[in-house]
């Protein structure tokens, strides 16, 4: 009989977003000798790179087919699906949750089945959907989630506060797990820069503005345009390059072409080497409208890239270095603009600052993997 603990993590999909390279990363580190790691999502039918990635990360990927939560009558054949599943995987030690409280529902047929240690963990400050009535509901569901679950973490203070109360952040009843990022792959390199920016024809004088993330309006695409617009005004030798998909793509790509700015804007798309690709920019820029901690600040900072993100809606324990500064969505885009054009240009090197507050991956798995054994006795 197996010593190894064995752990099931969850999120709903594996589409690229920081929740899931979160999930890789840790997932990737993780001691296979001392763990067994599965992990489980819902199908909302599509079948996502990361879905490979976590694979080849050292994990067992399960999903359970055709269950995705559109209806409450979703939740009929989620409970059977999740009878189903637990029926057949026995065993586990803990289940880390990775996702709102839509999905309390698992952490109750978890417990049915005898999963002793249920935790569940915050990584945003807000709901996804646009919907008044789901928001709603997914606030009514915060109860039944914290009655199943065990223990409580958060990717920021908060990110904690928002899902399970400011009480629970304040009593110290949630843990803060970092969003840690490997700084190997991030650290600075000017082969990797040469060689990405040859690729997407960014000449040497030009100063190539980044963003990473989904086209959802969480992350503000729209503003973060008119931004650049504001920049291209003021310096002709500026481009933009956009690494990301989402529903709100083509929305985007219609006001760059209506801004006559389609050539100076390249959307990268989906990729995997986000690592080169920040070797390629020389400033990034996150006007989200809400985050819990962005992975994609950090690993801006892990590149050492001058970098700035939404004052105030964004959390300032997202500041790791000075590499990361602070604007005020309540301030124009040509405010931003200005700030940015004004503002630093070199980059820095960071390894000691992420070092220091723990958003070095190795140490941070390290703390986990402690926490993990803790909890169940070992």
């Amino acid at each position: 009989m197996s010593n190894k603990i064995k752990v099931l993590f969850f999120v709903d999909r594996m589409r690229h977003g920081g929740i899931q390279q979160f999930l890789v990363e840790n997932v990737k580190h993780i001691d296979k000798s001392q763990f067994d790691i599965d992990v489980l999502t819902l199908d909302d039918g599509i079948e996502y790179p990361l879905e490979k990635a976590i694979k080849d990360a050292g994990a067992n990927f399960y999903k359970l087919d055709g269950i995705w939560i559109k209806t409450p009558m979703s939740y009929i054949r989620y409970s059977r699906a999740l009878k189903q599943f637990f029926g057949e995987h026995e065993g586990y030690d803990i289940i880390h949750m990775n996702a709102s409280s839509k999905n309390y529902i698992l952490l109750k047929y978890a417990k049915k089945y005898g999963v002793p240690i249920r935790i569940v963990h915050s990584h945003n400050t807000g709901f996804q959907t646009k919907s008044l009535l789901k928001r709603a509901i997914g606030n009514i569901l915060k109860k039944p989630l914290m009655k199943y679950a065990t223990d409580y973490f958060a990717c920021s203070k908060l990110a904690g506060a928002w899902l399970f109360g400011k009480k629970a952040v304040q009593a110290e009843k949630v843990k803060i797990i970092h969003n840690a990022v490997d700084y190997k792959a991030f650290c600075f390199n000017e082969e990797t820069r040469r060689r990405i920016r040859k690729e997407y024809s960014i000449n040497d004088d030009e100063l190539l503005i980044g963003h990473v993330g989904r086209f959802t309006k969480q992350k503000n695409h729209s503003f973060l345009v008119d931004i650049f617009n504001e920049m291209r005004n003021s310096n002709s030798k500026v481009k933009m390059i956009l690494v990301g998909v989402g529903e709100g793509e083509e929305e985007i790509r219609n006001k760059v072409k209506d801004l006559g700015i389609s050539d100076k804007v390249i959307f990268a798309g989906y990729k995997q080497n986000v690592n080169e690709l920040m070797q390629a920019m020389d400033i990034f820029l996150l006007p989200s409208l809400y985050e819990g901690l962005p992975v994609v600040g950090i690993e801006a900072q892990a590149a050492g890239l001058p970098s700035y993100t939404s004052k105030g809606v964004v959390t300032s324990e997202t500041k790791v270095s000075e590499a990361l500064s602070f604007i005020s969505l309540d301030e124009s885009a040509k405010v931003w603009a200005d700030s940015i054009l004004n503002g630093r240009r070199d980059r820095i090197d960071t390894k000691k600052d992420l070092s220091a507050a723990g958003y070095i991956i190795e140490d941070s798995v390290k703390e986990l993997e402690r926490y993990y054994r803790m909890r169940v006795g070992q």
